[in-house]
């Protein structure tokens, strides 16, 4: 039996970055084993395909950089400053991207790919529904939570685009002006 001379983990973590700098169809599986240094037997051995990598590469950022971010969605100080943090999390530097490599993604492939229109869709809705019971939490009625967390939700998709060409600074007044227009 032969073993593994690599990590899984790694490998899908160098493709999410791969995937995020030149997006999934921007990039060849002969750019893939490039950067991950495994040969395309070997991942079409793990992975099946190119769309396996995607998959699993979606897998391994919802595990490792949004379950502790989604977390951050409880009551605790402000409701702003809740909300900020949360937003925040995903637009600092200490992840492989800056913004959510779900919506960068689902931008993407979401109209052409079901897999990944319902894939974005569920994240978006647990956000959502995290959204409006933090809010009823914060005494919103049921109605206004769930129109302000539609509106949070936007403010969300349209956030996390904003590591690609805006500073550390625009990105915060962006996220701080529209929490203060929605609350």
């Amino acid at each position: 039996m032969r073993y593994k001379e690599y990590n899984i983990n790694k490998v899908l973590e160098k493709s999410i970055v791969l995937f995020w700098q030149k997006g999934y169809n921007g990039c060849s599986i002969n750019e893939i084993v490039q950067v991950t240094g495994v040969n395309r037997y070997s991942l079409y051995h793990e992975f099946k395909n190119k769309e396996g990598i995607l998959d699993a590469s979606l897998n391994l950022y919802r595990e490792r950089y949004c379950d502790n971010k989604l977390s951050l969605l409880q009551p605790g100080e402000s409701l702003f400053e809740t909300l900020k943090k949360f937003y925040m999390s995903f637009l600092e530097k200490n992840t492989p991207t800056s913004g959510c490599y779900f919506i960068h993604i689902g931008t993407e492939l979401a109209d052409t790919n079901e897999t990944i229109k319902n894939s974005l869709n569920d994240y978006l809705n647990e956000i959502q529904s995290l959204f409006s019971k933090l809010l009823i939490e914060y005494k919103f009625t049921i109605k206004d939570a769930e129109l302000k967390a539609r509106h949070l939700l936007g403010l969300y998709c349209t956030a996390m685009s904003l590591g690609l060409i805006h500073t550390s600074e625009e990105r915060n007044q962006y996220v701080t002006n529209g929490l203060n227009l929605i609350l």
